[in-house]
This record gives structure tokens, sequence and C-alpha cells, in this order.
């Protein structure tokens, strides 16, 4: 893993600007006056700011930041980009938080040898990639009168249609997707079809071939697939989208095998399990976005100052 510098920002922060006029004004009346003592207030003063620049700086000096993968969502929630932040001296890090923009920041941590979480909570609006930019981290210790800032990779979230819509879930279809079970005489191997168990797998002509077959049988009965339509759905075509991102939640928690039809596009053959249905809200978020069909590059670096 290839260590990269980042841009380091400091700053003074709201309280810190008024702190060192209250100083400057400390200063010029200590010199209108010739008072001693303002002037040792004033002094006192100007050597807290300074100070609190170089711990604020050090705070966030010497740390390594690890992105990781941005757990999908679905349109009108919340994502939470983050990554793991260490320090490989093992010296305490205060109050350390990510933060994107003026408006968004993630919740301050403490920390020291061991690696520490962080994450920042931002709004989903529309389904796709959406890539998140601007990100930093950051902090305003002590006091809050600087703020030290590292810019770091921007990260990418794959966010869902927002499930709705007002249809029931269709009916079956008495179209067999695959063969379900096993009974008759058998009639040889068959390419792998999404659903078939695994311990119906030819591992021999997978050796030879590596490709995934199937015993066939005869006799046996195919199961039938509940085939979601998105000409079957009414409305525009995020409304659609919506219905039948609706319509993959109701069939994944009744155990049903289901298929995706969508115009323009092979959608997605039947099958039944996590994985099926992460698939198919994938094809789904992706639907019609070509210019966001492949996600954005993530940096595989760490970040170290």
């Amino acid at each position: 893993m290839t260590a990269i510098r980042l841009p380091f920002f400091l700053h003074p922060s709201a309280a810190g600007v008024f702190w060192m006029l209250a100083a400057l004004a400390l200063l010029a009346t200590a010199i209108n006056y010739g008072n001693n003592l303002i002037f040792a207030l004033a002094f006192l003063l100007v050597s807290i700011w300074l100070q609190s620049a170089w711990t604020c700086w050090r705070n966030l000096s010497g740390l390594v930041w690890q992105p990781e993968i941005t757990p999908p969502a679905f349109a009108g929630e919340t994502i939470h980009p983050g990554g793991n932040l260490r320090d490989p001296s093992g010296r305490r890090h205060v109050q350390v938080f990510l933060a994107r923009g003026g408006r968004h920041r993630g919740t301050p941590v403490d920390f020291a040898a061991d690696s520490v979480h962080l994450d920042i909570a931002l709004p989903a609006p529309s389904r796709g990639w959406q890539g998140i930019d601007r990100l930093r981290l950051a902090s305003c210790h002590p006091l809050g009168l600087w703020q030290a800032s590292r810019a770091v990779a921007p990260l990418a979230a794959l966010v869902y249609p927002r499930p709705a819509g007002v249809q029931p879930l269709p009916g079956k279809t008495p179209r067999p997707a695959h063969r379900q079970q096993e009974s008759g005489d058998f009639q040889g191997v068959r390419p792998y079809a999404p659903g078939d168990p695994p311990r119906r797998v030819n591992w021999r002509v997978y050796g030879r071939r590596e490709e995934l077959a199937v015993n066939s049988f005869d006799g046996g009965q195919g199961g039938n697939a509940l085939w979601l339509d998105m000409d079957a759905c009414a409305g525009d075509t995020e409304t659609r989208l919506s219905q039948l991102c609706q319509w993959v939640l109701a069939a994944g928690d009744q155990g049903l095998e289901y298929g995706l039809r969508l115009p323009n596009t092979q959608g997605v053959p039947p099958g039944q399990g996590r994985r099926h249905r992460q698939e198919c809200l994938e094809t789904l978020a992706l639907h019609g976005t070509e210019d966001r069909n492949q996600e954005p590059e993530r940096s595989k670096s760490c970040d170290k100052d």
C-alpha cells in the first residue's frame, strides 16, 4: 500500500478570530495607558492562541486513513461513507471527525494505539452511483480556536430506488424457470441456471470445461417463476422502478423465486436469496443511467501526512 501526502489546512475558527481581536484590543489598551498588567494579559492570550494552533496541527498529523466500501441505501435515506483511522506511532488523538463542506460532520472520536472507525451521515436523494467528494478529516482540539483539516480521497455509494407503489405483487406465470426436482431418468447435463441446487452441479464437467453445468433428469417438474415486469407498472420511469423495488423486497421476504424484466435490457433471470435480491436492486439502481453504469474509482491507498 502506497502512502500519499495530501493537503493539510490550518485556519482559525470564528472563536479564534474573536480571541485574537480581543488580544489586540487589550494590547492597544495597554499601550495607551502604559499598564503592565494589561500587557501581561494580552501576551497571555496571544501565547494561548499560538500554542493551540500548534496543538491542533499536531493532533491531526501522522494519521493513516483507509477508506471502506460504503453500504448501499435506498433513495431518500441516509448513506454512511467512512473508513478506518490509525496512528502507527500510537500517539493519542482527540476529537477527530469526518466532515464534508461546512454543513455535514460526523461524530468526533478519541483514539490512540488502536484504529478507529469514522463515518458521516449524508443524504441520498436519487438512485444510481453517488460520488462523495470534498471529504476531509478535521479537528478543533483544543479550545476550538483553530481547525485543522486534511482532504481524503473521494468515495462512492450505490443508491437503490425508493421502494414505493400501490400495485399488489403480480401472480406467478406458468412458464418454468428451471428444473427444481430430481426424478426420472438421467438425460445428461445442461448449463447452470440461477436457483439450481448446488448438489446437482456436475463438478467433473466443471473440471474439464471450467463451466458450471447441472445434471438433467426427465420427469422433473420445473418451478414457476414470478416475473416482475416493468411494463406491468404504471407511471413514469422512476415511479415504475420504485414499484419494482417494492416488489423485489416483498418477493424476497416471502421466499419466492422471481426475475426481472426491463425494457431494452436482458433483465435478471429468476433466482432466490440475498445475493439475487442484491443483483436485482443494483440492476434497478443503474437502469437507464449509462453515464453512471460503472462504479466510480475509489482510492486503494492509505493517506498519511
